[in-house]
């Protein structure tokens, strides 16, 4: 009777452990199976192709990665802001920094040079705690580099943009792609990185910059 009993204590603990293992394992197969449809989706929705079926499976690992990331991060407490998925979404860390970090730093020798200007400022007492230029109309809408490692141009175009409204009310969409195609002196090398401060002075030579709208931008 004993014996008995002490087999079928046995036989339903060792059901319950594979009840959890079958819930489980159907779980991460659910879970997969949805990961697979948004990533498939997300495929459609922003044009990426992939060169074979190697390649996809890596970028899937990798979005799938990022995915649990993100629904780790918005799941966890209240840090003010919510993370979504964009275009970026099947690359990794490094390769994002890869293909988006294109701002050489100056070399030592250069960045020690003293820089006199005549520039004063007027009151440097009656300033606000806080501004934001959106609100003053000095920043023109998101822009997007693409693969283009050129924010070396992106910057120098936003500061640009922001100055002249200032300086003349009127804010005006500027060329990125003038300086990508056509300032190859210095550190500026089009997609392959560049200096903010080099862009400064190919405008300042051209004596202007293109308007985005007169030039197609193709990056």
């Amino acid at each position: 009777m004993t014996y008995t009993y002490h087999c079928q204590c046995i036989h339903l603990t060792l059901l319950f452990i594979l009840g959890v293992w079958v819930s489980q394992a159907s779980s991460r197969l659910l879970n997969e199976q949805s990961m697979s449809a948004r990533h498939e989706q997300w495929i459609a929705d922003h044009g990426r192709v992939y060169k074979d079926a190697e390649e996809k499976e890596r970028r899937f690992k990798i979005f799938k990665d990022n995915m649990e990331r993100v629904e780790a991060f918005n799941a966890g407490a209240d840090k003010g802001y919510k993370q979504s998925v964009n275009q970026f979404a099947d690359l990794t860390n490094e390769e994002f920094r890869a293909s988006r970090n294109g701002y050489k730093r100056q070399s030592s020798q250069v960045m020690s040079k003293p820089k006199l200007t005549s520039f004063r400022y007027a009151n440097v007492t009656a300033v606000p705690a806080t501004i934001d230029w959106r609100k003053n109309g000095a920043v023109t809408p998101m822009k997007d580099q693409g693969d283009c490692g050129c924010c070396w141009a992106f910057s120098a175009v936003a500061a640009m943009e922001g100055i002249n409204q200032l300086k003349t009310g009127k804010l005006v969409s500027l060329s990125e792609q003038e300086l990508v195609d056509c300032d190859v002196r210095g550190e500026d090398q089009g997609c392959n990185g560049g200096l903010m401060d080099d862009a400064f002075r190919f405008i300042e030579q051209q004596k202007g910059l293109a308007t985005e709208a007169s030039r197609v931008k193709v990056l």
